[in-house]
């Protein structure tokens, strides 16, 4: 804890000493089984699953309708830009609103706000002018920026400490799966049941999603108002308390550099050089089907966390991903990348699971919905720039200098924080912060 925060309230959800340490015994000894026996966390996992699952109909219904029945690319990219845009403004704000309201309820009100937007999508797909949809679109995305801060902060208030790598492993599970056969399951909604009815159906998730949510009851917390109570000064509180505490500022500050270099690099040239040498797009599906089959296994095989050396452990299963995109640029065999995929992706899933696990269990709960706002700004924010200069590289540099710069970056970058106090461990005491506004204790009841 910084200096500025008060003592450690009475709240039954266990909090940061400050020290670092966990009142629970560092093992993780959670099983995917034992966390959904809890009724709450079971609820909230089928909401995530149901409303992932409208997540991945819906570029589908998009797509179709303004690339085949509209023919309009340009569109089509309006549409995408819209959606990113949604989030890139408002994920900051929705990490002060997940630390100032009950983390349930605010999923809860986005899932209504997607069920009412994407329903109004699906009568304005067909003959409405794009900007109309890309509004549209743009409210969803803001209802992702402010579904996902909610969403990982609101483990620790219905788990012990113990199962959050249980628990987090299989939410990354969930994903990968749906990453698998979601686009499948997808594909075959929008043809068989056409966009518009494909949309409805991606809202009809979304309220079951919120229906479900609705009963979730969450732990009495005690958090902190700032005395100005200023929107921007409690997304000033977040920097600050990320800031203070170094292995969590370096590894956001990796994640930036990742996404500004190497990480663009990959899912750019992967499709352009198997497109370049005119293999098919089955190809390209076999090496990204190995890509998520690789982050489900990482995921499941990190389940139980470990006992020390977390962040050593999740930083060096990282590399293998540098050795795929140097692999890219000197073969564009689809059976050696995709082998070269799976330990990529299992290495991601890993990271993920440890690196979310130890946000969760060493940031105070009255911040983590701002850490977490930020985690996720670190990983999207930088994107466009990096798309945008791995675009420039390919008009006049060659595609294995690009590709092997790339894994040197991701190499050097992913080791280079292990020098940093905490890193190794994914934890470590919050450092002395600047005098900051006098904040008023306040009590936040259960919900449900």
């Amino acid at each position: 804890m910084t200096s500025s925060s008060s003592p450690t309230p009475a709240a039954p959800v266990p909090q940061d000493t400050g020290s670092g340490a966990s009142a629970e015994p560092p093992q993780a000894t959670g099983s995917w089984r034992a966390v959904l026996r809890e009724p709450r966390f079971a609820r909230v996992w089928a909401s995530q699953l149901t409303s992932s699952l409208g997540d991945q109909v819906f570029p589908f219904a998009i797509a179709t309708n303004l690339l085949i029945d509209d023919h309009s690319v340009t569109g089509f990219g309006t549409v995408l830009a819209a959606r990113a845009l949604g989030m890139a403004l408002c994920v900051l704000i929705g990490g002060v609103v997940a630390d100032r309201f009950p983390r349930a309820r605010i999923m809860a009100s986005v899932d209504v706000l997607r069920t009412v937007v994407v329903g109004a999508a699906a009568i304005a797909a067909i003959g409405s002018p794009t900007w109309v949809l890309a509004l549209l679109v743009l409210l969803v995305g803001a209802g992702e920026a402010f579904f996902d801060p909610a969403y990982e902060s609101l483990l620790p208030r219905l788990l012990p400490k113990h199962q959050l790598e249980a628990a987090n492993s299989l939410t990354t599970a969930t994903e990968r799966t749906l990453g698998v056969l979601g686009p499948t399951v997808a594909g075959a909604a929008v043809a068989v049941l056409g966009a518009r009815s494909a949309l409805l159906f991606d809202a009809v998730t979304f309220a079951i999603s919120a229906a479900l949510l609705l009963g979730v009851r969450e732990k009495k917390v005690v958090r902190a108002q700032d005395a100005s109570g200023s929107l921007l000064g409690e997304v000033a509180v977040g920097f600050r308390e990320a800031r203070a505490r170094p292995w969590v500022w370096a590894v956001l500050l990796m994640s930036v550099f990742h996404m500004m270099t190497t990480v663009p690099v990959w899912f750019v040239l992967l499709p352009d050089r198997l497109l370049e040498t005119k293999a098919d797009t089955i190809g390209y599906g076999v090496v990204m089907a190995a890509f998520s089959a690789g982050a489900l296994a990482g995921g499941i095989l990190v389940r139980r966390g470990r006992r020390t050396g977390s962040g050593t452990f999740a930083l060096v299963a990282l590399l293998p991903f540098g050795l795929a995109v140097a692999l890219l640029g000197v073969t564009t065999s689809v059976p050696l990348l995709a082998v070269a995929a799976v330990p990529g992706g299992a290495g991601l899933a890993v990271f993920q699971v440890l690196w979310m696990s130890a946000l969760q269990r060493h940031i105070p709960d009255e911040f983590l919905g701002r850490i977490m706002s930020l985690d996720w700004l670190s990983s999207t924010a930088a994107a466009p720039l990096g798309y945008a200069l791995v675009g420039l590289a390919l008009a006049g540099v060659p595609v294995w200098v690009i590709t092997l710069t790339g894994a040197v970056l991701f190499v050097m970058s992913t080791l280079a924080p292990l020098l940093i106090a905490g890193v190794r461990e994914f934890g470590g005491p919050a450092a002395p912060a600047d005098p900051a506004p006098a904040r008023t204790r306040l009590p936040e009841p259960e919900t449900g």
